[in-house]
């Protein structure tokens, strides 16, 4: 039971995970993006989760605004159940070479995932979340030519994971590699 919150939610590894929640007997949950609308090419795995029985919206929520967070988790509208699981599949490249990575480069991807990871676990300080999964990236651990920004972030996720679980909270950090259905 409860409310499940998924950041990147309207993307592929969103959407896909919803569907499994969906199918493992999720109750409810909200579908979040920094549009609010499902990315193209997304049209095959909506229909996959129209088909559970889980009830869902779609929300409009920039993960980096503390307000926006907010927002979305504490609002009876947007979350109307308890919320149990949050779920960040959220995350922007930028890349360049490390001679041109700027603040401005560093700032667009840590506030999708670093960022919008510890906006959550303070609005959601005292509440119990059964769930908080971490999508990271193998990047955190190997590395990429011009990922020097999106390795960080992510291994930023990675490190917040073991933070929260040193504390006795939920939280599990995946590092994806290239993946396909």
């Amino acid at each position: 039971k409860g409310c499940h919150v998924l950041s990147g939610g309207t993307g592929g590894l969103g959407l896909l995970t919803a569907r499994w929640l969906g199918q493992c007997g999720a109750a409810s949950m909200v579908l979040v993006s920094r549009s609010g609308k499902f990315v193209a090419g997304t049209t095959n795995e909506q229909r996959q989760l129209e088909q559970t029985s889980c009830k869902w919206q779609v929300a409009r929520c920039d993960f980096a605004q503390v307000a926006d967070v907010h927002s979305v988790l504490l609002s009876p509208e947007c979350c109307p159940a308890l919320l149990r699981g949050f779920w960040h599949a959220a995350g922007v490249l930028s890349d360049a070479l490390l001679a041109r990575q700027d603040s401005e480069l560093l700032q667009r991807v840590f506030g999708p995932k670093a960022h919008a990871s510890r906006h959550v676990h303070a609005v959601c300080h005292g509440r119990e979340l059964r769930a908080c999964m971490l999508f990271s990236s193998i990047a955190a651990l190997q590395g990429g030519s011009g990922q020097a920004n999106y390795s960080a972030a992510n291994a930023s996720l990675d490190t917040f994971a073991v933070c929260r679980r040193s504390v006795g909270q939920a939280a599990v950090s995946t590092q994806w590699g290239a993946w396909a259905e």
